[in-house]
């Protein structure tokens, strides 16, 4: 399956494959993509922040005009206004940092260690935003825009091209590769992206700390992200079309969330040592210990979730090494 000079030959295809994406510019519709995603997402945050600000000046007079807006017209009240509005300031990050606020308890509901929130409570809001968004939703985008890989070399007809120059193991691995290295920069760009709409609508929003919190939870975000990056390679290398392979990468998606959300439902139950190593197995499990402030504890889950990624992939291959080009 491997030939003569595999290195060689998966830095060769990774290499092939990011010149090919920016060739035909679909690493800028996958990065256009993901900052579209994380500017609305940093978007929402402000706009909530807005909101929250507005209630705590004035609670009174924040839902006596809410009961006066008219539905489906925004803005537009049935009596006029109750009170004159002044001149809204740029909302404040430190409302949500406060204890007991919303974002607060849903942020430090991953972890229950002091240590653990103490660490939090020091980090940039909208980093924690970020990369709250970033575990539920990045998982979707990478097997959109991911999955074709193989396939559609396949499609193309292009693969018996490359059988003929390295083995099918460089070929699915140097691809894998090529797109974990785009996915690295647009997570990258995109948590840079919602710094910058940060920056410009929040007052007290700081570079410095907004940076540092960003160089910490992104390769966070990178790790939990390569498991995913390895089941739409599976299915890439399974599928005979790009389409096929996208459905057949969220299904594979479905399966993962069901296999550990199945892990709670069979707890107390004879099927829970099953359950709990099947939720192992799954990116998910390790999701809380990613928010944890020491790199002890964080490290291992780094290394887990790299290992599972290569054993999505090494599946794969096994399958891979016999199928017909």
């Amino acid at each position: 399956m491997f030939g003569p000079t595999p290195l060689r030959d998966i830095g060769l295809v990774a290499a092939f494959e990011l010149r090919e994406m920016r060739r035909s510019r679909r690493a800028v519709a996958v990065l256009a993509l993901y900052l579209l995603a994380a500017a609305f997402f940093a978007y929402l945050f402000v706009s909530v922040l807005e909101r929250v600000q507005e209630a705590s000046k004035n609670p009174v007079a924040f839902l006596a005009n809410a009961r006066n807006e008219q539905p489906g017209r925004p803005g537009a009240r049935r009596g006029g206004p109750v009170f004159a509005p002044a001149p809204p300031d740029k909302p404040s990050q430190g409302i949500l940092t406060s204890r007991g606020s919303p974002f607060n308890v849903l942020i430090f509901s991953q972890v229950a260690e002091p240590e653990a929130r103490d660490f939090l409570e020091k980090q940039s809001p909208i980093v924690l935003f970020f990369t709250l968004t970033s575990f539920i939703f990045v998982p979707l985008l990478i097997m959109i825009t991911a999955a074709e890989t193989v396939a559609q070399e396949h499609q193309s007809r292009g693969a018996r091209f490359v059988a003929m120059r390295t083995g099918r193991a460089e070929f699915a691995i140097g691809k894998t590769l090529g797109q974990g290295a785009l996915l690295g920069v647009v997570t990258l760009l995109s948590g840079v992206a919602g710094l910058a709409i940060a920056a410009w609508k929040l007052s007290d929003f700081s570079w410095d700390s907004g940076l540092e919190s960003l160089l910490i939870f992104w390769p966070r975000v990178a790790a939990y992200s390569l498991p995913f990056l390895g089941v739409a390679a599976f299915c890439s290398m399974n599928s005979a079309s790009a389409m096929s392979a996208r459905v057949f990468s969220l299904l594979g998606l479905t399966a993962l969330w069901l296999a550990h959300h199945a892990a709670g439902l069979y707890t107390g139950s004879a099927f829970e040592p099953f359950f709990n190593a099947l939720d192992f197995l799954t990116p998910y499990a390790h999701q809380d210990d990613l928010w944890r402030a020491s790199w002890s504890a964080v490290g291992p889950q780094v290394m887990l979730l790299t290992g599972l990624a290569l054993g999505y992939v090494c599946v794969g291959l096994l399958f891979y090494r016999r199928r017909d080009l």
